[in-house]
């Protein structure tokens, strides 16, 4: 590789949070292979197999592509106290203020399926943690700007307030069973309801977004968005 390619330097795959061993994967299937088409081999099998005599004599091509793309799998697939281990120094550096590990378990093991590179986790997880979470003035316009929008979060504000056992088949039973009494569609409910509770239109499960922060949070967050579009 050149020192001008992307990838070159070692400080990308630390300053975008790729998993060290995701990469030492990668680096070990270069000129090299388990000849059984594996791309995912942990290290001390490796050890194992690897024979000097099979290595390729080709000069070997760094694909950035195929190690983000390897890095996924492993993201995807370890265990949740190695993710929480790699995820909180990024969030540290984004000054992420954590009073509750149980919370930051939770809230984790929700958006782990999300991520691609630990650099990621800040964006995905930050409005968990603030009261003072942005509004995308886009999912904003696009959910809000239909007219019957503040009165669907309205009454789901007032049917969430009636549940004693907050857990995401409660919610998601509520949530239907009030779309069918209102004559509306689901996502009617589920759009509001997420812009109002993290800022954003995309994110982890609604309902286990909602089960993860908890009635009091949920409701507060309601009543922030009802009380914002009624001073417009």
């Amino acid at each position: 590789m050149s020192k001008r390619d992307e990838g070159a330097s070692v400080a990308t795959y630390l300053e975008q949070g790729y998993a060290p061993e995701a990469v030492r994967n990668y680096l070990c299937l270069l000129g090299w292979s388990p000849k059984d088409n594996r791309e995912k081999i942990d290290i001390e099998e490796v050890v194992k197999l690897f024979e000097l005599e099979k290595i390729n004599r080709r000069n070997a091509a760094f694909d950035l592509d195929k190690c983000f793309w390897l890095n996924g799998q492993y993201v995807a697939q370890m265990p949740l106290d190695r993710f929480i281990e790699l995820a909180r120094p990024f969030m540290e550096r984004a000054k992420i203020d954590v009073p509750d590990e149980k919370y930051l378990r939770d809230v984790l093991a929700i958006v782990k399926e999300k991520i691609k590179l630990f650099k990621d986790v800040p964006e995905w997880t930050s409005y968990f943690f603030t009261e003072n979470y942005e509004f995308d003035p886009e999912a904003e316009k696009k959910v809000f700007g239909k007219p019957e929008a503040t009165g669907h979060l309205k009454a789901l504000r007032d049917e969430f307030d009636k549940i004693d056992k907050w857990d995401l088949q409660t919610l998601e039973s509520a949530l239907k069973s009030l779309a069918q009494k209102l004559g509306c569609k689901t996502g009617d409910l589920v759009h509001p309801a997420r812009v109002a509770a993290s800022g954003r239109s995309v994110g982890p499960s609604l309902y286990h977004m909602l089960e993860v922060m908890g009635k009091e949070r949920v409701l507060k967050r309601f009543d922030r968005m009802l009380a914002k579009l009624s001073s417009k």
